[in-house]
């Protein structure tokens, strides 16, 4: 099928996943097709009206109207069967490759039961039976992303038990230059739920879910621990954060916060200091620094048992940061104070108790301290532990305010108030909530 560019763009431009709904679509390219099962995958490098360039992949069925193949469950079956045999489709120019986990599960039936999720964004799932989830990248990005970099260590080296095992993954292989991860597939987790819908369902019923939380603290210690073991492999093993670490980063949170400032009007709330400086986070100096989930809140949890314990999923990133940025390494805090910020969140969103985000912040931080115990990326005493944590908090915080004032606005007050409260915290050297 041959669509007019103009059609192409229009129905790009209406579609949930496409990540620039404020700019306008100018230029649609197709740079290659790969058919697949009645259907062909388009690789489309999108032109903004802001001069960027952005490349989407754009799989269409074959017969009009303009529709997305992903609601196909026979196209969706044929992508599997490529990841099952290590298959190769090739396009035009490139193609689409599969390569299969230690974990991908054989004999699977060939009338398993294909189901596109609902309400998603920048990506599209499709779970086949209670087996499979398939997580298909619709930004296509060179390089290795750390959602399937990150998965296969945990599966294939490590064993992690508390992050559903890859399965396996799908990549296009351009003519020239390095491939671009398309497709993860992950088992499915039997009975979970979403962690921030499982919190908010607590608070609605009166439970605080301090029990819950403080297991989400256990596993997201085990998950540091479990990426900061030694793997003779430079991608992973852990590094000596330096004074220039500490500068840069400071220099990060300073940036992040002149950003919330302007998105606040050029004021930020009473009480916020307008700068940061480098004792913040100085007590890191001699830690070390490892691979991180580095997009770390609620949603990106899964809850089973009623919450006796938690899954950890999604390790992509903020996908709209360049691909190199999301697997730098860090301080694993920076995790934790997302997690801190998430439960801020909660707490405003549920209308919780007064005390609930004080007492479920404890909670956390006690299950996720007894676990690392002294870990090697940990600061060395507790007010360096505090003011790192306090740092970070700002950091998140003001990224927050910045992405409320875009996008929500009635939402701002609740990271400005998370602003001030980490402010506080790095003034008192105390962590906020700490038990």
């Amino acid at each position: 099928m041959t669509t007019p560019s103009t059609d192409l763009a229009a129905w790009i431009a209406a579609q949930r996943w496409f990540s620039a709904k404020s700019r306008r679509i100018v230029t649609t390219h197709v740079e290659d097709r790969v058919r697949v099962a009645g259907a062909t995958v388009n690789v489309v490098r999108v032109g903004l009206d802001d001069g960027t360039l952005h490349p989407y992949v754009v799989p269409l069925r074959d017969e009009p109207p303009l529709s997305d193949a992903f609601d196909d469950p026979a196209f969706c079956r044929a992508l599997l069967d490529l990841i099952a045999a290590t298959g190769r489709a090739p396009g035009e120019r490139g193609a689409i490759v599969g390569q299969p986990s230690v974990a991908f599960p054989r004999g699977l039936p060939a009338d398993v039961a294909v189901h596109r999720l609902t309400g998603e964004q920048s990506n599209t799932s499709v779970t086949f039976g209670d087996v499979l989830i398939v997580k298909y990248l619709r930004r296509l990005v060179p390089g290795l992303n750390p959602e399937l970099e990150i998965s296969r260590y945990l599966t294939e080296r490590v064993a992690f038990p508390h992050t559903p095992r890859l399965a396996g993954a799908l990549e296009y292989l351009p003519p020239d230059g390095p491939p671009a991860t398309f497709a993860v597939a992950h088992q499915l987790v039997p009975g979970a739920r979403d962690g921030w819908r499982f919190v908010l369902e607590c608070l609605a019923h009166g439970d605080a879910a301090l029990a819950p939380l403080r297991r989400l603290g256990e596993r997201t210690a085990a998950l540091h621990l479990a990426l900061g073991r030694e793997t003779a492999d430079p991608a992973f093993d852990a590094e000596t954060i330096t004074a220039a670490d500490v500068a840069a980063w400071t220099a990060a949170v300073q940036n992040q916060l002149d950003a919330a400032r302007a998105a606040l009007g050029g004021h930020l709330p009473e009480g916020v200091a307008p700068r940061v400086d480098t004792a913040g986070l100085a007590g890191l100096t001699g830690a070390v620094k490892l691979r991180h989930h580095g997009d770390f809140h609620l949603g990106q949890t899964l809850a089973v048992d009623e919450g006796k314990d938690f899954y950890i999923i999604d390790f992509e990133g903020e996908p709209l940061r360049p691909l190199e940025e999301r697997r730098r390494k860090h301080t694993p805090l920076r995790d934790v104070a997302g997690m801190l910020r998430s439960l801020g969140y909660a707490a405003a969103t549920a209308r919780a108790p007064a005390d609930w985000e004080a007492q479920a912040r404890a909670a956390f931080l006690s299950g996720y301290r007894a676990v690392a115990g002294r870990a090697a990326f940990l600061p060395g005493d507790e007010p360096a532990f505090a003011r790192a944590l306090a740092v970070l908090e700002v950091e998140k915080a003001a990224y927050e305010v910045v992405y409320e004032a875009n996008n929500r606005p009635d939402w701002v007050t609740i990271p400005a108030r998370g602003l001030v409260t980490a402010t506080a915290a790095l003034r008192s050297g105390r962590v906020a909530g700490a038990p």
